[in-house]
């Protein structure tokens, strides 16, 4: 390095700043793994006493972010930011006009980064009516999140699934309905919502699928924030709110949330999705962000439904391609691919803020016709992967992708075109990428006819079923023995503390009848008086 790297003249964060210009300009940096030093700390709200130390404190975050700028810094800048947002809770109120001052004429140039900052001061804020005022957290052109439904023929459900939306504790949200050529009266019941609450817009169009009524939701939406949101459902009335702060405060592209299911109109467990806490064990959700290279699973394994994701509407505009497919079934598989494997910050809320309805019959989980539909969604994907050069990288994941739902819907489609495709897929398929003992995929390679493979896999499916049970039973039999030695053990305890207490009435009896309690009597009464 050819130029003199300084200390910045700054009051407070001098030693950042200094640090951030040599990891600029540096290719490599070699640690030691000892601790050889001992740092004494001491709060830095105790040393940002004064307005001037305040403001230093807020410029240094900025000459860090500008000596970081390259993408390579990504996630150390992203620790600063969760620093200086952190600052809000050091400064409390005492501080909390400096900053804010600090950060309105440091990052003027920045409204993004301005924005973030003053949504997260109002948050912090949000039970002290003196400091939210510092925030005009109304004066807004756009609203904050864009609810995007498409609807076709559920008016069963839609005013339930309508109602846990407009009834959020969090209420700047616009909700695009649109009506994609329902013949209920589906359109009706969203008319009549839109007269009554001013969030509800209503789109009415011709017939063209899910995708189709998704993308012209998209091109309406003015959120900053995208959720998409299926009529039949429900949602927590809190839901906007929580993933909402989440999302600012971890400067998200996308937020995860989990959700159960609804099963004879009453929400249960029994089901459950996106269960990302099983494989981030041990992390503070509140203040931690991920992508696919730190969880490979969410690209395949944790769910497709977009319900379950809030993105930041920035985040998908950066790409011309977000759009849905049309016209076939499964089209939110691409959408999820493509935002997880290009999202750089993905944060999760650790509750079930979501409830999918299972007894939809009308959905497209329940039609079997749909079911062929999975080899164009396999054949999109594996072109999404190798368009975005991932799909070495990803290749075990995809064929296990690929093995699993071909198979899940083979006996749904119960048609022989299907098996011959699911047959002409799994015949491409390189053997070191087949679990071992896949037997189900074995059966569609080695049978040519179809009805003889649904024998031969049903066979399959009732020795797995009937296994299961016996071990079930086995297992109920076992715990069944151990109530019942348990049981003894209790009646043998109980005959025994009954003889005891026999006894124990006999010598009660005894006593009281004895000379000397009777004796003794007037000078007890003596002393309960006293």
């Amino acid at each position: 390095v050819n130029e003199q790297i300084t200390f910045p003249d700054l009051l407070r964060g001098q030693d950042p700043v200094f640090l951030a210009e040599i990891l600029s300009k540096i290719n490599e940096i070699y640690t030691v793994p000892i601790d050889f030093y001992a740092y004494y700390y001491v709060s830095g709200a105790n040393q940002c006493n004064t307005r001037k130390k305040r403001f230093d404190h807020m410029m240094h975050y900025k000459m860090v972010f500008d000596y970081l700028s390259d993408s390579k810094f990504d996630k150390i800048r992203h620790q600063f930011r969760y620093e200086m947002v952190d600052f809000i809770r050091m400064m409390g109120v005492e501080g909390g006009k400096d900053i804010l001052d600090a950060t309105r004429e440091i990052f003027k140039d920045q409204p993004d980064v301005l924005r973030n900052f003053e949504e997260n001061f109002y948050f912090y804020h949000e039970k002290n009516e003196e400091m939210k005022k510092l925030v005009d957290f109304n004066d807004r052109n756009n609203p904050r999140i864009s609810v995007l439904i498409p609807v076709y023929n559920v008016s069963e459900f839609l005013e339930n699934s309508i109602d846990s939306l407009l009834n959020q504790t969090f209420s700047d949200f616009e909700l695009i309905c649109v009506n994609d050529g329902s013949t209920d009266n589906s359109l009706e019941i969203l008319n009549d919502f839109s007269k009554r609450d001013s969030r509800v817009k209503v789109i009415n169009k011709e017939n063209g699928g899910c995708g189709s009524a998704r993308n012209r939701a998209l091109d309406e939406a003015k959120g900053d924030y995208i959720y998409l949101f299926d009529p039949d459902d429900q949602i927590e009335l809190d839901a906007f709110e929580k993933t909402y702060k989440n999302a600012i405060y971890n400067d998200s592209d996308i937020v995860i949330f989990k959700a159960n299911v609804i099963e004879n109109n009453k929400i249960t467990n029994s089901r459950t999705y996106f269960n990302l806490d099983k494989l981030l064990k041990n992390k503070n959700f509140k203040r931690y962000s991920f992508n696919y290279h730190d969880v490979k699973e969410i690209v395949f394994d944790i769910g497709y439904a977009p319900w379950s994701k809030l993105y930041k509407k920035e985040f998908l505009d950066n790409y011309e391609d977000f759009r849905f497919d049309v016209g076939i079934a499964f089209d939110d598989v691409p959408f999820h691919v493509k935002s997880m494997i290009r999202a750089q910050k993905i944060s999760f809320v650790n509750e079930f803020l979501y409830h999918y309805r299972l007894d939809n019959l009308n959905s497209v989980n329940h039609t079997s016709s749909n079911s062929i539909g999975i080899f164009k969604i396999i054949d999109i994907v594996e072109e999404i992967l190798k368009n975005e050069g991932m799909f070495e990288e990803l290749e075990s994941d995809f064929y296990r992708f690929v093995i699993y739902h071909v198979l899940y819907y083979i006996i749904i489609a119960d048609s022989q075109e299907y098996f011959a495709l699911a047959k002409e897929r799994f015949s491409r398929i390189d053997e070191k990428f087949v679990p071992k003992n896949n037997v189900k995929f074995d059966l569609v390679l080695n049978i040519d006819d179809y009805l003889e493979f649904k024998f031969e896999y049903l066979k399959i499916l009732y020795e797995e079923t009937s296994n299961k049970l016996n071990k079930d039973i086995v297992k109920l039999t076992k715990d069944n023995e151990k109530l019942k030695k348990k049981n003894k053990k209790l009646e043998k305890n109980n005959k025994k503390l009954k003889k005891q207490n026999k006894k124990l009435k006999k010598e009660n009896k005894s006593l009281l009848n004895s000379k000397s309690w009777k004796l003794t009597e007037p000078l007890r009464k003596f002393k309960k008086n006293i």
